[in-house]
């Protein structure tokens, strides 16, 4: 079989992204000839990856859009007619059975056209955002009816599938993403100081991602620890200027990591700090599903929605999640002060799976048929 697979792809950073490398690797080693069309090269840089990605597999081939494009009034960056032509060029170069697509807005769109033009079929999956800001704001309300329609399936879950029953009975019901358990699995980076980090992108609107709590927690918190802010976005110099005005000690930034990377960095850590409480679309996060697949301690609010991310493993320890009360800054400082004093040395738990990786590539398999 040959998928051609249009989506969000490295270096673009993000949970589409990387579920999509992710799977594009589980395909490409079912021996499954997988094509990804992505305009990744096209991405800002506040959103680049700058890790080196690794040598893709002989039967992955990634296909960039051309990022140059004549001036014209008004201006836009065009990115539908860049990537339904550079997929029009994959099917017709290596005769693409099927049409995945990653994202309603603008892979959904650029597979349905795709479709309607080689009378390829087409499989429409989703992410968290595209359905808040989108489809459930009646954005482009007909054209995305249209592309769900017209979908030979859609990948979805049992949390959104009402989104899709009234329009389309071809639903497939797969787990939103299931980390590769022979990259995410419990392993001990040897260090001396209990290591907290915060791993996601840093917006205009970076409140949303209760940074501001992070930081309030943490001012003039003692102790013997590093804090970690892996991310980058259009909101980072504001946030930066913003941990200035704290008493923050021990932390320091980082660049986004690639995918490939990113069980390194979770073998690095023994605390990710994954709060929910101030973000409006309280999505699916990647990152809290593969901390608790490699083990790491998961520092979080009673906002988050445990039962997704434990639906498919099972937890030997339940001290691995940590509810914070973090409307009470005091509180959480005092709990985090008394995690880090009797933090013993770097460890992670073993826990098991419900659901593996072999199987959710199965599972994608079979929706393809």
């Amino acid at each position: 079989m040959r998928i051609c697979l249009i989506s969000k792809y490295p270096p673009i950073q993000g949970g589409i992204s990387a579920k999509t490398y992710w799977l594009a690797q589980g395909l490409a080693e079912r021996g499954i000839e997988t094509h990804v069309v992505t305009n990744g090269n096209c991405v800002e840089s506040e959103y680049r990856i700058e890790d080196n990605p690794p040598e893709p597999q002989p039967n992955l081939h990634i296909h960039f859009i051309d990022p140059d494009i004549p001036w014209h009034i008004p201006f836009s960056d065009l990115y539908v007619p860049k990537l339904l032509d550079k997929a029009l060029q994959v099917t017709r170069e290596n005769q693409i059975d099927l049409i995945d697509t990653g994202f309603l807005i603008p892979y959904g769109i650029v597979g349905y056209l795709l479709s309607e033009i080689t009378g390829i079929p087409y499989v429409l999956r989703h992410g968290g955002s595209d359905l808040e800001k989108f489809l459930r704001q009646g954005a482009f309300n007909e054209l995305l009816k249209k592309v769900i329609r017209k979908a030979s399936a859609i990948i979805t879950d049992n949390h959104n599938k009402e989104v899709f029953q009234s329009l389309n009975s071809r639903l497939c019901m797969i787990p939103r993403y299931i980390p590769d358990e022979r990259s995410f699995k419990p392993a001990v980076s040897p260090h001396g100081t209990p290591t907290l980090a915060y791993i996601g992108k840093i917006n205009y609107y970076w409140k949303y991602k209760s940074l501001h709590r992070i930081a309030e927690i943490f001012s003039g918190l003692k102790g013997d620890y590093r804090l970690i802010f892996v991310g980058q976005g259009k909101g980072f110099e504001d946030f930066s200027q913003f941990v200035s005005g704290h008493d923050l000690v021990g932390f320091e930034f980082r660049q986004f990591v690639h995918p490939a990377n990113m069980p390194r960095l979770l073998n690095e850590i023994d605390f990710l700090i994954c709060f929910s409480k101030d973000n409006p679309i309280n999505d699916f996060s990647n990152v809290f599903c593969e901390a608790l697949w490699s083990g790491v301690r998961v520092l979080t609010d009673d906002t988050m929605d445990l039962g997704t991310y434990t639906e498919h493993i099972e937890l030997t320890d339940e001290v691995q999640i940590v509810n914070l009360p973090i409307d009470d800054v005091g509180a959480t400082r005092t709990k985090i002060t008394e995690i880090i004093k009797y933090w013993e040395g770097p460890q992670k738990h073993s826990n098991r799976l419900k659901y593996d990786f072999n199987s959710y590539i199965d599972a994608n398999l079979k929706a393809y048929r």
